[in-house]
This record gives C-alpha cells, structure tokens and sequence, in this order.
C-alpha cells in the first residue's frame, strides 16, 4: 500500500500564492516561462551570423535585387537633374550679372542724354552770368545756372555755402583767387570740379570775370560767365 507523501503544512503555506487553483496558474506560468528562456538561450547560441563577405558588393549591381538596381537607376536620374538644374542656375546668374553691367552703362548713358539735354536750352546772353557781391558775398547765378549747381531757384547763395560744391582740393585756390581779385583788380579766371546739390553728375567748370567798381574807387562786384568743360580729366586725378 502506497503511503501518501505528506509535507509540512508550514512549508506549503510559505509557497502558496491563494487557493489551490491559483497556486496551479502561478507555478504552471513560473515553469512556462522557464522553459521558453532555455529553448531561447539554446536557439541563440546554435545561431550563426553571415559572414561578411558573403554580403553582396555595393558596387556590384549583378549582385543586387531587382528593386535596388531599380533604386540605382533612380538615384542616377535624380543625380542628372540636378546637375541639370545646377547648370541652368549658373547660367542664370551670369545672365543676371550682364543684365546688371548693362543697366549700369544705361544708366550711365542716360545721364549723359539729360546733361546734353540741359546744353540745348535756349540761349540767351545772361544764360553763363555770374556775379558775386564784394559786401554781402551773395552770388548771383542765371536761372540755368542755379540749376547747373543744383541751389533752388531765385535763390542767391553766399560765398561761405556755396563754397561746399567745389571739390574740396580746390576750395582754397577759389577763395584765393576771389581774394586776390577784390585785392588787387586781376582778372579772375579758374578751372575747378563742382558737385551739384540735386546729386547730379560732377561737372567741370571754367569761369572767368572782373571787378567793377563804384565811382568812388571801390570794388562793387566781381561778375562775369562760366563754361562746362570736359569733368573727365579732373575725376582721374
């Protein structure tokens, strides 16, 4: 007769995790889980890795799928447009830059055509007046040449302001020669680059003149008329 095992009721109560189906589910599921980390544990070392060179070549395009030969052609297509559009943008921006060099030029010509245009006023015989006053040092300048220097119109700058449009490596020799002029009663005659105030482009200006005197002996004025030369030499220098 076969003696049933009989185990301590202290030692099945420290095991036990609540009634007896529950103990049956929580060991069945511990023993579960042991088994399949063994048979992972087992598959994992019986595992071998491919070799490397066993790998096809990169360069190799017999070697690859269809679908990445397919990838290639793609990439090579992709590659060629934007060389493409990498040479239209080139061309582009030297298009551009001509466009620019010729606006300047044009621009330039342009500037030349309203200078000629200001040459072809009417003329009359007070259109190169200028005068410049021995007491209140106020210059009086012909309706064309206050819009030659760019002062406004009917305005009679002074000397000291009107100075500011000469280029400043000849504002001295002018000054002197005004001086000298009202000093002594030489002629007055100058070469100098002006700068109009309407931003205009640089003009070079010749004026000559003389004094004239009261009855008394005394200079009144100092007048005569100005020319537009050539501004180029000057400009080089």
């Amino acid at each position: 007769m076969t003696i049933p095992i009989q185990l301590d009721k202290s030692i099945l109560d420290y095991f036990s995790v609540g009634s007896f189906w529950q103990n049956i589910l929580f060991y069945a599921t511990i023993f579960c889980l042991l088994y399949i980390n063994i048979f992972l544990t087992r598959r994992k070392k019986s595992y071998k890795l491919q070799p490397v060179g066993d790998l096809p070549d990169e360069k190799d395009e017999s070697a690859l799928p269809l679908a990445d030969s397919t990838g290639l052609k793609t990439y090579a297509a992709l590659n060629n447009e934007i060389a493409t559009l990498r040479n239209e943008l080139s061309a582009l921006g030297e298009e551009l830059e001509l466009s620019y060099m010729k606006s300047e030029r044009l621009n330039g010509q342009l500037s030349e055509i309203l200078d000629s245009v200001e040459l072809t006023m009417p003329y009359d015989h007070t259109l190169w007046d200028w005068s410049l006053d021995f007491s209140s040092k106020e210059i009086t300048l012909s309706e064309y040449g206050l819009k030659i220097f760019g002062f406004p119109e009917s305005t009679k700058p002074i000397l000291n302001e009107a100075i500011d449009i000469i280029d400043p490596r000849q504002r001295s020799v002018l000054m002197d020669a005004v001086e000298n002029s009202f000093k002594t009663g030489v002629d007055f005659s100058i070469t100098c680059l002006v700068h109009p105030l309407n931003g205009s482009r640089p003009k070079e200006i010749k004026a000559a003149g003389r004094v004239y005197y009261n009855e008394y002996g005394a200079p009144v004025k100092l007048s005569g008329k100005f020319s537009i030369t050539h501004t180029k030499p000057l400009m080089k220098r």
